[in-house]
């Protein structure tokens, strides 16, 4: 391909976003996370959706931040991971929620930063309490944990860690 910007790769899925913010993608296509409204594999690109500047892609599940601030999920949903309200694969783009600067996810559990500085997450939580929100209930919509943060991190399906904006440190979820 011509004209890429970034690239970023799931298990066994590759997404590059053009320089006029075309997303492609290719690879495995299993649980449709491709986003191209199939799950037929792709072995060569094809176009995904307009105006984006970021994706993230795991396992089966993706994930776009387009122009607008809005967040996009599409792909394996059996843990609420994609946060539209349900456990229903989407083998096409759904909007989950607006002014998102961030994105992060692990196999079934999902987190974004928004504008101003709140964290949200969503999917699996059974457990740990990795989603953060002091439960341990599984959320299939976005869930607010926390304000001031500037980065997350997740590890797996078991804890969490986000920066705030005074540089401490917070970590939940599993911890043997």
């Amino acid at each position: 391909m011509d004209n890429v910007i970034s690239v970023e790769c799931g298990s066994s899925s590759a997404y590059a976003i053009k320089e006029d913010g075309g997303l492609w993608a290719w690879g495995s296509n299993l649980s449709g996370q491709l986003g191209d409204g199939t799950t037929q594999d792709r072995h060569s690109p094809v176009k995904v959706m307009d105006n984006v500047i970021s994706v993230k892609g795991y396992s089966r599940s993706s994930y776009a931040i387009k122009e607008d601030g809005s967040l996009w999920a599409w792909g394996d949903n059996y843990k609420g991971q994609l946060g539209d309200g349900t456990i229903q694969d989407r083998h096409s783009p759904v909007k989950v929620m607006d002014n998102v600067i961030s994105i992060k996810s692990n196999a079934s559990s999902s987190y974004a930063i928004k504008k101003d500085g709140s964290l949200w997450a969503w999917g699996y939580n059974n457990f740990y309490g990795q989603l953060g929100d002091g439960t341990t209930q599984n959320r299939y919509n976005p869930v607010k944990v926390m304000d001031n943060v500037i980065s997350i991190e997740c590890y797996f399906d078991s804890s969490s860690y986000a920066i705030k904006e005074d540089k401490s440190l917070w970590a939940w979820g599993q911890n043997n």
